[in-house]
């Protein structure tokens, strides 16, 4: 998924999406501009484009998802 999807999202939803992905990425001490910030934001724009709209939602939806993930990457 390309950050350019970003940009076919309204307003509002690249407003939910930054912002989530912003405290996550402190939540979590990553950086948003590090490999796994990257990540976040691309996988917090995939969920919002398959429907997740609020920013509750969205939030548990990355966090659920950024968790799995690290187990299929444990180095990082």
């Amino acid at each position: 998924m390309s950050l350019l999807n970003l940009l076919s999202l309204k307003d509002d939803e690249i407003d939910i999406v930054t912002t989530v992905v912003q405290k996550w990425c402190s939540d979590n001490h990553m950086p948003i501009d590090g490999e796994r910030g990257r990540y976040a934001m691309s996988e917090a724009v995939r969920l919002t484009m398959a429907g997740e709209k609020s920013a509750p939602m969205l939030a548990e939806a990355l966090s659920r998802h950024m968790r799995l993930d690290q187990f299929k990457r444990p180095g990082d």
